[in-house]
């Protein structure tokens, strides 16, 4: 038969075991406090970084800029007093006066797939907050005109985040052999292209067939490369020309380094309904 414990003995371990459960509950909802209700409206989780790079300078770069309204945000407890936002890049936070401003605005200028974070704390330090992430792409348009050794095109695809690696680099590339004027003899040559990537430690990750491009015409070369490690990649084209001498080219490329579409859905402010 089995022994029963006197009953102080039975309190003593009830209060032990509400104790230790309070704790571990406590911890589990550290950050999080049901007086605060968070509604945060945003349009979108995602974008693309666009820059602009001439004969190896950087003429422009545009970020991804997103918005967090968290005017609808209120708690039970008291007073909204801080809203903020973690993007989750390396950056501080960005926080807000509650009563002063319901919305963080944030611009991404690096490329990665962000563990980011959303919250608010009310005057009685009560504190709620959401994970959310958010994917930013990069696209680069590189140019260099009037070359006959065309540059290599550096392609950085570390993320600035502790995150994944990119999904993949996106490649649409044209070569133009711009018509030159024929004066006696001489005229415009053909020349042969050849489209190369290299990886993060200069290894040959593909090659294309090489291509005749007539005076006056172009080429396309398009790849997707998949199974990317972090580091910087190369662009490069090989051009050389038949006949003596050597033909100038214009090279164009548009470069996209893209993660793999894991995004938070966006929870964007739903129209006003019209009136009949």
């Amino acid at each position: 038969m089995r022994a029963r414990l006197p009953m102080p003995l039975l309190l003593c371990a009830l209060l032990i075991c509400a104790s230790f459960a309070g704790c571990l509950g406590d911890e589990e909802e550290k950050g999080k406090d049901s007086a605060i209700d968070l509604v945060v409206y945003y349009d979108t989780t995602s974008g693309v970084i666009e820059e602009v790079v001439q004969n190896n300078q950087q003429v422009s770069e545009t970020g991804v800029e997103l918005t967090f309204d968290f005017s609808y945000t209120k708690s039970s407890a008291g007073q909204m007093v801080t809203f903020y936002y973690i993007p989750g890049d390396g950056s501080s936070m960005v926080e807000n006066n509650a009563a002063e401003n319901g919305e963080i605005t944030y611009t991404y200028l690096t490329h990665g797939l962000f563990s980011a974070a959303i919250g608010a704390i009310d005057d009685q330090d009560n504190e709620y907050f959401e994970n959310i992430t958010i994917r930013i792409d990069k696209e680069i348009t590189w140019s260099e005109d009037n070359t006959a050794s065309p540059d290599a095109m550096d392609i950085e695809t570390t993320p600035d985040c502790d995150c994944g690696a990119p999904e993949q680099i996106k490649i649409d590339s044209t070569v133009a052999n711009p018509e030159n004027p024929q004066f006696g003899p001489f005229q415009g040559q053909t020349v042969t292209v050849t489209w190369r990537l290299l990886n993060s430690t200069d290894a040959v990750a593909t090659e294309s067939a090489p291509e005749q491009i007539g005076d006056g015409q172009d080429a396309n070369w398009m790849y997707n490369q998949y199974f990317i490690e972090p580091g910087t990649w190369k662009l490069e084209v090989d051009v050389s020309a038949e006949g003596n001498g050597d033909e100038q080219v214009s090279v164009d490329h548009t470069v996209t380094i893209a993660y793999v579409a894991d995004e938070s859905v966006p929870n964007p402010m739903a129209a006003p309904e019209s009136g009949e």
